[in-house]
């Protein structure tokens, strides 16, 4: 794909690239003082900052990503088509997009053909066709336009000439071979952390923290993921580095250099084949430009909403980079409450486990009984003994004294330093219909009896 700008006067000025049209010196401020003579240097030094600051900000900060737009399509006359958008690269630029922008990707491939060393792959199809696959990237693009008159040397009395008055930032979109090639993501030890990458020997201790982290009770996870979660941000921030060369030579102070690019689609199977009265055309059906494999950019209201959704818990390891859904956690086999065998008695309960309990585990500890009166509230119900048949399946609960209240709150642990356990060792897993339970941690029941 050729460059592509939203303004014809770019290609007349000639482009510039990243970041050397405009100077960007975000630690370097213009000190103003009464009388002071301002020159050229000076101003651009005051622009400089301010671009400097916003580009630090943006890539640091938000990486890379689509905002808004950029919509990758086939329009009606077949031509692949990129609509207006707004996304932040690596470096920090801004790439914006004003019209939409459009290739004849017959007219591409009798151009790519011809190059004795074309990066792309292209197979024989049906027909006399050539097959072949894309991505389609943006990449930040800035050119001199609007030129006026100018004094042509501070020496040489009344001669002008002409200058460009602007500096236009939009952007260039081509188009690159397959395969896509996943970015480094930063921050590994929180991704190892919170599941969002595969565990690693690298990582080991991080896996390890998260492992103890888990076999705490439920109640105590939050606190403990957040004492992970500064201890190993502060080490994966140390680990990031500015730009640099293989040796080690930082070649910016942003987190990649000028010309990254930011993946906006990828196109598979695009066929073209011989066009009636020479060159070539797209073939039908027209294959459909994939746009779920870029990186994107949400707001940070909508992420504040997020984050008041439900709690997915219980979830197992997440799928690593890359697009799709993490897998379904596996249940560990705890035994459970059956629902159908649940009964209060005027002073005891019983119900039975889908599975043989471990005697010892069932004790008073691994349960709560209360009551709940219209006038004085929730009150504790002791309990007498806690016993199991000889099946070691169904459970006795008696009273000291019947519960009075007009309703009665059965909880059954399968968390805490208590738990019910199955003859196996593994935690008591709740309801026989509730989410899976893990080998470290298990699932409460809880039942509320109302009583006329």
């Amino acid at each position: 794909m050729p460059s592509i700008t939203d303004e014809a006067a770019c290609s007349a000025a000639g482009p510039g690239q990243g970041g050397g049209l405009l100077p960007v010196s975000p630690f370097t401020a213009l000190q103003y003082h009464f009388g002071m003579l301002l020159g050229v240097d000076d101003l651009e030094t005051a622009q400089a900052y301010a671009r400097g600051k916003m580009r630090l900000h943006n890539a640091w900060l938000h990486r890379e990503g689509v905002v808004w737009g950029f919509k990758v399509s086939f329009n009606a006359r077949n031509e692949l088509a990129v609509d207006r958008g707004l996304a932040l690269d690596a470096a920090g630029h801004e790439l914006h997009l004003d019209a939409e922008a459009c290739l004849d990707l017959g007219k591409w491939y009798a151009e790519e053909s011809k190059k004795a060393q074309s990066l792309f792959t292209f197979t024989d199809a049906p027909d006399g066709g050539k097959r072949f696959g894309a991505r389609v990237v943006a990449r930040f693009k800035a050119c001199l336009t609007r030129p006026v008159p100018a004094i042509a040397d501070p020496c040489a009395g009344a001669e002008t000439d002409s200058a460009f008055s602007r500096a236009f930032e939009t952007v260039e979109l081509l188009l690159r071979p397959l395969p896509v090639e996943a970015p480094p993501l930063p921050y590994h030890r929180l991704r190892v952390l919170f599941r969002l990458e595969p565990d690693s020997i690298a990582f080991d201790d991080v896996r390890a923290k998260r492992d103890e982290i888990l076999a705490k009770p439920l109640a105590d996870q939050p606190l403990a993921y957040l004492g992970a979660f500064r201890e190993f941000a502060a080490l994966d921030e140390i680990d990031l580095r500015p730009s640099h060369t293989a040796a080690g030579e930082e070649t910016s102070i942003f987190p990649e250099d000028d010309n990254t690019e930011v993946l906006l689609a990828v196109v598979e199977d695009i066929v073209v084949k011989p066009a009636t009265g020479g060159g070539w055309a797209i073939a039908t059906p027209l294959p459909a430009p994939n746009v779920r494999v870029r990186p994107s950019h949400v707001a940070t209201r909508t992420i504040q909403e997020l984050l008041c959704g439900p709690l997915f818990s219980g979830a197992g390891p997440g799928p690593g980079p890359g697009p799709g859904p993490g897998p379904t956690p596996a249940d560990a086999g705890g035994p459970r409450l059956d629902l159908t065998t649940l009964k209060l008695n005027p002073k005891s309960l019983s119900f039975s486990a889908t599975k043989p309990l471990h005697e010892a585990s069932v004790d008073v500890g691994a349960f709560s009984v209360t009551s709940f009166d219209v006038n004085d509230g929730w009150s504790g119900v002791d309990l007498k003994r806690a016993s199991v048949d000889a099946n070691h399946t169904k459970v006795t609960l008696e009273f000291k004294e019947a519960p009075t209240g007009a309703l009665v709150r059965l909880v059954a642990r399968g968390t805490g330093p208590t738990p019910l356990i199955g003859a196996d060792n593994v935690p008591f897993a709740g309801a026989s219909d509730g989410p899976a339970g893990s080998k470290h941690d298990g699932r409460d029941f809880a039942f509320i009896w109302e009583r006329s």
